[in-house]
């Protein structure tokens, strides 16, 4: 089994094969026009967030601010109190768990500053989304040799990926979104119709419709595209339901 890191970052004559236009040409344009910004209810803009210097782990930054973000939006739904503590500890087993540590060190205080500028950001993000029920890291069911995956966040309609980088979208972001969308409506375990990539550092983020993202970059249909992933995954014939 691998994961859907592996997945998007080898296998190049599976995504050639099945997503041939997902090229390096359609990544700069798609960066070009799909960017949005990111504003405050108020409708100034939101400032993207520098990269502090003096810091070493920016993993765990992004993922203390995004486990934080988690906390604060099911406080802001309703009867639940934000949990601060256990969004850091929550952060730190995901990092350590990542680097194949047992355990690692709280983060410093320039690290927990630079956590709360990017949890201002998210802030700003979710604040329209908030009458929406919102699924936090749902589990995707893998299919042959692609194993379980864990996303961000998703409603009913829209999955949700967070890249915490100082740059621009690249051909493997991509793929990851590909890999949970092919996954999620090919077992007919989610119904999404559109996603969405947030940068919490750059304040900026990339919305769309998923049968267009999967008809353009394999130039086949929605529902070849995705039973034909599938089926190459799986290695026999297994035909997927049209969900489009």
């Amino acid at each position: 089994m691998i994961s859907e890191r592996q997945l998007s970052e080898l296998f190049h004559s599976l995504w050639q094969q099945h997503f041939p236009l997902l090229n390096p040409s359609f990544i700069r344009r798609f960066n070009a026009e799909q960017q949005e910004r990111v504003y405050t209810e108020d409708g100034a803009r939101v400032l993207p967030v520098p990269m502090g210097t003096g810091i070493q782990r920016f993993d765990l930054v992004a993922e203390v601010a995004f486990e934080t973000a988690s906390e604060q939006y099911k406080q802001a739904q309703g009867s639940y109190t934000a949990d601060s503590t256990a969004a850091t500890q929550r952060a730190m087993r995901t990092i350590a768990l990542l680097n194949r540590e047992p355990t690692i060190a709280p983060p410093s205080l320039p690290e927990v500053a630079e956590a709360e500028r990017l949890l201002q950001v998210y802030a700003s993000f979710l604040a329209p989304f908030v009458s929406r029920e919102m699924t936090f890291k749902p589990i995707i069911r893998g299919s042959g040799i692609l194993a379980a995956m864990e996303a961000d966040f998703c409603t009913q309609e829209i999955l949700f990926e967070v890249k915490a980088v100082h740059r621009n979208l690249h051909t493997t972001d991509l793929r990851q979104v590909i890999c949970y969308l092919v996954a999620g409506l090919g077992s007919r375990q989610f119904a999404w119709s559109e996603y969405c990539i947030f940068n919490p550092r750059l304040a900026v983020y990339y919305r769309g419709r998923v049968d267009e993202l999967l008809s353009y970059t394999s130039g086949r249909t929605p529902h070849d595209s995705i039973s034909g992933f599938l089926d190459t995954l799986m290695e026999r014939e297994q035909p997927v339901e049209n969900r489009f």
